[in-house]
């Protein structure tokens, strides 16, 4: 089966996407010449010879003010923290010195008129941070940097 292309507008912004066939996980998606493999919930993974549940599986629940940030980040480095998905950053949750654990909110970020929760890739002391609410970052853009 072919991709499905996809014109999309966000916030004013227009974007050319290519969805590859979502029966398996995860699915290629190109926005703007970018690939980037997505994990679809409850499909197959690609490949995999499908198990046996060994018990229920947990109900998805809906994302709370108070969840825990789940969006993986990208790292360049064993000292930085980059973007893994262009938007707008709404809020920063650290500063210069502050002490993180691995899965710690760093910053929230809007895509696709969504709020992404992004936590700590590790544990460390925050040494720079590069971005500020308001701002837009880019794919791969460095978010920020521990010591």
């Amino acid at each position: 089966m072919s991709p499905r292309r996809y014109k999309i507008t966000v916030d004013g912004t227009s974007h050319d996407v290519e969805m590859g066939y979502v029966s398996e996980s995860p699915v290629r998606v190109n926005v703007d010449g970018v690939d980037y493999d997505v994990e679809v919930p409850g499909k197959p993974v690609r490949g995999a010879t499908p198990a046996k549940p060994s018990a229920p599986a947990r109900p998805i629940s809906q994302p709370s003010a108070s969840a825990s940030p789940t969006t993986p980040t990208h790292s360049t480095g064993a000292n930085s923290m980059t973007a893994v998905m262009p938007g707008r950053v709404l809020s920063v949750a650290v500063s210069i010195g502050d002490s993180v654990n691995r899965g710690d909110l760093v910053c929230v970020i809007e895509a696709m008129k969504m709020e992404q929760q992004i936590g700590a890739n590790r544990d460390g002391v925050i040494s720079a941070v590069h971005i500020s609410g308001g701002d837009s970052v880019a794919h791969g853009q460095i978010l920020v940097e521990f010591e």
